[in-house]
């Protein structure tokens, strides 16, 4: 479980880089050129309605470890979507996603510190790690 120093330092990170236009657009940057079959997954993508998706879920993705129930049903759909059932995304692959996003953060939160990145890491570990166990 995440405690709550951890969320609430990570929502305030949230918050500072989601103001910052280009937060979104530069973590796909990085996440597309993380590996040859991260981009070939989104090689037919419209990025300006996965943006709008990514924010709206990242922000449940945050919720989630706090047992919100609208983040529960967000990161469900998710889950069910992201499954060998549907569009079958190798659990593999969230390592790189991540990493992408954490880097992005770094680039665009002033207060950014290795304390905070591990921060981000928990909190998402635990979102990642339940939507993988859906694969």
């Amino acid at each position: 479980m995440v405690n709550e120093h951890d969320l609430a330092n990570v929502r305030k990170s949230y918050g500072r880089v989601i103001s910052k236009g280009k937060f979104v657009e530069r973590f796909y940057e990085i996440f597309i050129k993380s590996g040859p079959e991260v981009r070939r997954m989104f090689a037919k993508t419209d990025f300006a309605k996965q943006s709008e998706l990514l924010e709206r879920s990242l922000s449940m993705a945050l919720l989630f470890p706090q047992r919100n129930l609208i983040a529960r049903q967000v990161i469900d759909r998710i889950r069910t979507s992201h499954s060998r059932n549907n569009m079958n995304v190798d659990p593999a692959l969230y390592r790189f996603w991540l990493d992408s996003l954490v880097r992005s953060v770094a680039e665009h939160d002033q207060e950014f510190t290795p304390e905070l990145e591990q921060q981000w890491r928990r909190v998402l570990q635990v979102t990642l790690d339940y939507i993988a166990e859906g694969h």
